[in-house]
């Protein structure tokens, strides 16, 4: 697409050209669902009928140096980072607040921080979310002289608080967290680093000069806008900027793998959480029973605790939804009808044979379906199983992460190092990806594209695009030594640095 600005700041010509990679209309006959290189997903037309969208002046409503799209845990990192560390940047987030899964998605977990040794890897700005969330009692975790026990007593103990407390036979930090009170620790850490934040706000199309990402196009309730910048990151989860950008991705999965499946995550209220323990403990085998009866009916039987002070009462349901597609929105809307019926015949259930919940009722759903994979770009580095298990630092890594693989190698090598080249989309410049979108295959991603994983890649991303603006050089020829540097100083674990 090319295109001038006025000025005016009005954006006067645009120009969509077949094969760059940018939007365009695809002209359908016969009412086939045709293939739109802008979306790589299928268009369907009405037979015999199509339209042509008229061309159209977009209004410039600011320039900055970094614009980050999307206000999920990556986002946040990204636009935080960036803004301290000296750059004018703005956030655009599609919902009313920041989070992403980690709020709006009600999986309010933050799981694997530690390795199971007990040493943290994932700290910096998600550390500091945790530390803010402390303030106000909205977290919970082991207490950090348990973490990387093995005394079977602790084990058991955490591990009945919470399937995330353990790993291996050994305790570990993970964080539940509080969603609502993550919101507003959220708006301030934006807020105080002097983010130009836009709310209500979804960023639909890069603009694009070639191969060079010059800025980014949203849509609101104010109307279609344009903001121009030196560096885009893409922040969405999954990966919308990807073919618009011209950036070549995959989206195949396993479909027995966790990062295959939705969610539609919700909370019951007001459980008597002592009467419904005494009656798993003193009753397993009717308890497993109702289980399956659940499930038989067309119900979720799993639930976990909160743990977060005073919401002893509080159960939070995560599924997991088998799916053709997650950026396919007709199936996003199955999956919506589908999992509100189950919750019903689960949550009725309950309240009718399960002691504990006779008084509940279902407090909240997740107001955003949860996506745990779909498209995975193709970036400087592609990231494979392979690279789960030797233990030596990439020269340009930028974050590390506990292996949490269950193929018994996490023992022997309990840290996975991530390479800055590894948030760079091939071939595409002025651009970072900083979300599970992040090049790695399948495979990899399974393990670590998680809500810390995400928040550190980043923390990473924003520093960078930071830098590369403050030193007038390319994303590419970021000075690497710099930027770990003052990763570390932000409180980021990584090799050979204090």
């Amino acid at each position: 697409m090319k295109s001038t600005t006025s000025k005016t700041g009005r954006m006067t010509r645009r120009e969509f050209v077949k094969g760059s990679g940018t939007a365009g209309l695809v002209i359908a006959a016969g009412g086939a669902a045709l293939l739109d290189p802008a979306h790589s997903m299928p268009q369907q037309v009405s037979k015999g009928k199509t339209i042509r969208e008229p061309a159209r002046d977009i209004q410039v409503c600011r320039e900055a140096d970094v614009v980050v799209v999307g206000g999920g845990p990556g986002g946040v990192g990204a636009a935080v980072a960036a803004a301290r560390t000296g750059a004018n940047t703005v956030l655009l987030e599609r919902y009313g607040h920041l989070g992403g899964m980690g709020t709006g998605g009600l999986v309010t977990i933050l799981p694997n921080m530690s390795d199971i040794n007990g040493k943290q890897q994932i700290a910096g700005l998600c550390k500091e979310w945790v530390d803010r969330l402390d303030v106000r009692q909205a977290a919970d975790y082991p207490k950090k002289e348990d973490w990387g026990s093995v005394d079977k007593k602790l084990v058991n103990y955490y591990s009945n608080r919470s399937f995330f407390y353990v790993r291996m036979d050994r305790v570990i930090c993970s964080v539940h967290i509080d969603a609502e009170i993550s919101k507003c620790v959220l708006n301030d850490m934006v807020q105080e680093a002097g983010v130009k934040t836009y709310l209500h706000a979804l960023g639909t199309q890069p603009i694009m000069e070639g191969n060079k990402v010059k800025g980014v196009i949203f849509e609101s309730k104010s109307g279609r806008q344009a903001i121009l910048a030196k560096v885009v990151i893409d922040s969405t989860g999954d990966g919308d900027f990807l073919p618009y950008a011209g950036v070549k991705f995959e989206t195949e999965m396993d479909p027995k793998s966790r990062i295959s499946a939705l969610a539609m995550t919700y909370w019951i209220a007001n459980v008597d959480l002592r009467k419904l323990n005494e009656f798993r403990e003193t009753q397993p085998a009717k308890f497993a029973e109702q289980g399956k009866e659940i499930t038989k009916l067309g119900g979720q039987s799993g639930y976990i605790t909160s743990n977060i002070k005073d919401q002893d009462s509080l159960l939070w349901f995560h599924n997991r939804y088998s799916n053709k597609s997650q950026i396919d929105i007709e199936e996003l809307t199955r999956v919506e009808m589908e999992a509100r019926k189950k919750m019903l015949i689960t949550h009725d259930y309950r309240k009718k044979y399960t002691p504990g919940f006779e008084n509940s009722f279902i407090v909240l759903t997740c107001p955003q379906l949860g996506c745990r994979g779909s498209r995975r770009m193709y970036g400087d580095y592609f990231l494979t199983v392979k690279d789960m298990a030797p233990n030596a630092p990439f020269p340009d890594t930028i974050a590390i992460f506990p292996n949490v693989d269950r193929n018994e190698t996490s023992d022997k090598f309990p840290i996975v190092y991530i390479p800055y080249r590894a948030l760079l989309p091939a071939r595409v410049d002025n651009m970072l990806v900083a979300c599970r979108a992040f090049s790695a295959d399948a495979t990899f991603q399974e393990y670590f594209n998680l809500i810390p994983h995400c928040m550190a890649f980043g923390q990473a991303a924003g520093t960078a695009a930071a830098l590369s603006i403050k030193s007038g050089v390319d994303l590419r020829k970021v000075n690497i030594g710099a930027l770990q540097d003052n990763l570390s100083k932000q409180g980021v674990p990584l090799p050979n640095r204090a």
